[in-house]
């Protein structure tokens, strides 16, 4: 069976080294092929923080949870692994702060030592946060994971093609599932008007005495934004700018100085960070959340069917839900596989 993934970052390689390792699992031939018209370091993902964070919502479906508790156990299985430095996956612990008080969050079974901010925490650490929770979850640094990805699938023979894709039927002729992870792209690939930008602009500082994360939501009284720190293991992600609806890619200034401001206010110890980096992408949001479903569709030249899984939606989120929804990928892949082994012997 000929499997097509559209989209080369972080949702899209997951997507691929999923349904590879369970094709090898079932012991199934799969012909598999990456497609993407940007591969790493050219994509949203490489500048991603790649933390472990999903939204704070005190509800969430089945499906949401169970795919948190798939990516979550999946690093864990990696971090025992020798080489899980190599990936960019680490452990770490680290605080969310508030303006307000807010219910706990409906995966806080799923991370390490969830728990409310004392008093302490919040007077001499954050002054001014009325609320907070500290926990121990995962760094995952798409810039180390996806090139390891990329090697791992072309050594158990996964095909790369760069190119942009234009309509899913340019595909049908080639492949008999076409699984679609193409974020923010979706937009126009398959129409989906629910699909936004939401810019996001970051830098990179030395700081390699900052070991934890911190994550916040205002508005506070002094500190522009929401800004958030992400110790990676070579740099310190800093950022706070989501600009919903904005499509530009370039860094500005002013955003800039809002970054470091606001990262300043909260964090002093980061005045005189030597500056490595600063990024500019857009974040794939979805009204309605994530899209991960299967679609069989006519291809209107020949007429045959053809099937579809669609995996896009993730926002600024694509680390966190990446594993768990390759795996609900794979498992669908399998289902198809089955039917069409069945319908073969008919």
């Amino acid at each position: 069976m000929k499997v097509a993934v559209i989209g080369a970052g972080i949702v899209g390689m997951t997507s691929a080294l999923r349904i590879m390792e369970e094709a090898a699992h079932a012991r199934r031939q799969i012909d598999l092929t990456v497609i993407s018209e940007k591969f790493c370091p050219d994509n949203t993902s490489y500048g991603a923080g790649g933390i472990w964070k999903p939204p704070s919502q005190e509800h969430m479906t089945a499906a949401e949870l169970r795919w948190l508790k798939w990516s979550f156990d999946y690093l864990t299985s990696m971090l025992k692994t020798d080489y899980a430095h190599e990936l960019g996956i680490f452990l770490q612990p680290g605080y969310y702060v508030f303006m307000e008080h807010v219910p706990d969050p409906a995966w806080k079974d799923i991370v390490v030592g969830f728990r409310h901010l004392t008093a302490w925490e919040l007077n001499n650490l954050f002054p001014g946060y009325k609320h907070g929770w500290f926990y121990t979850a995962f760094i995952c640094q798409p810039r180390d994971f996806l090139p390891w990805a990329h090697t791992k699938l072309a050594e158990n023979g996964v095909g790369f093609v760069r190119r942009r894709v234009g309509s899913l039927e340019e595909l049908t002729p080639h492949y008999d599932v076409i699984v679609n992870c193409t974020g923010l792209e979706a937009r126009s690939l398959v129409q989906d008007k629910a699909v936004l930008p939401a810019r996001g602009q970051v830098m990179r500082v030395k700081a390699p005495w900052i070991r934890y994360f911190v994550g916040t939501s205002g508005p506070h009284p002094t500190i522009k934004g929401d800004p958030y720190i992400y110790a990676n293991l070579h740099d310190v992600v800093i950022g706070g700018i989501k600009q919903e609806g904005d499509y530009r890619v370039t860094n500005d200034p002013r955003d800039t100085k809002t970054i470091w401001e606001g990262v300043l206010a909260l964090h002093p110890q980061l005045k005189g960070a030597e500056v490595v980096e600063e990024w500019t992408g857009l974040r794939p949001m979805r009204k309605g959340g994530i899209r991960l479903e299967r679609e069989t569709l006519v291809d209107s030249k020949s007429g045959r069917d053809f099937e579809v899984i669609h995996n896009y939606g993730h926002g600024a989120n694509g680390v966190t839900w990446s594993h768990g929804c390759a795996r609900e990928v794979a498992e669908i892949v399998k289902v198809i596989m089955t039917e069409k082994v069945t319908k073969s012997r008919l």
